[in-house]
């Protein structure tokens, strides 16, 4: 897609105080949500075509833009000597960090059933980290593998994904009060447009019976790739 004349006035036209604002909001964060800027949200869904050819152009990357978010897609890497460990991407770690990522994406697909609402609704899906709690006790039922971890433990494992996911802005903690497992606080949690990115159909079912049905040593050689699976998404697409 060529770059031409036209769209070089096509910015003329927007004007520089619009787009270079734009351009660094898209490039400071993975995500641009509609909530962080309104007014600049909605220029840049009104000339999605200028941006889309700017970066496609000038950085070979691809821009989504929806109702709620937009996102610049980078297909590929460009300097061979950065390892994953150099790149300050969303990053799972653990097994069972991983495991409970997979498990939130398949409880997030359960309430947006059970309140009857979609991604396109006006207001985010919101849920207590009570229910997704019960939910993740029962998926390890149902696996037979609750025996890996106390409650407490779990509960831990659980609040620390929780708080990485709301530092990369997947999640917000929009309300907390009441008591939970053991003193600990409730937490409402506001499901943001970015963790619908990730999909979840199966996935966690089959990284629960990869990882707790293999042997120490093939730990090791999983956790790495149910990681990659889980990050995939941050640099690839899946966007509904």
């Amino acid at each position: 897609m060529d770059f031409e004349t036209g769209d070089n006035e096509q910015i003329e036209k927007i004007g520089r105080e619009t787009f270079m604002p734009i351009l660094n909001i898209l490039t400071e964060n993975p995500f641009f949500y509609a909530s962080d800027d309104p007014v600049r949200f909605n220029s840049l869904r009104r000339h999605k075509s200028a941006f889309e050819k700017f970066f496609k152009r000038f950085f070979d990357w691809r821009l989504y833009v929806d109702s709620k978010m937009a996102r610049l897609i980078r297909d590929r890497s460009f300097n061979p000597s950065l390892k994953s460990a150099h790149k300050r991407v969303f990053n799972l770690t653990g097994r069972v960090e991983c495991i409970l990522f997979m498990i939130l994406l398949e409880f997030y697909e359960h309430e947006c059933e059970e309140q009857s609402l979609s991604y396109d609704d006006a207001d985010n899906i919101r849920f207590a980290f009570g229910s997704y709690f019960d939910f993740v006790r029962k998926v390890f039922v149902d696996r037979n593998i609750e025996q890996r971890l106390t409650e407490r433990e779990l509960d831990v494992e659980a609040r620390n994904l929780l708080r990485k996911l709301e530092q990369y802005r997947l999640i917000s903690v929009v309300e907390r009060d009441g008591q939970f497992a053991g003193g600990a606080d409730e937490l409402l949690i506001e499901a943001l447009p970015g963790l619908n990115c990730y999909e979840s159909r199966n996935l966690a079912a089959r990284v629960i019976d990869k990882t707790f049905g293999a042997e120490d040593q093939e730990f090791e050689d999983t956790t790495a790739e149910n990681a990659e699976q889980a990050n995939a998404a941050s640099e690839a697409e899946k966007i509904r």
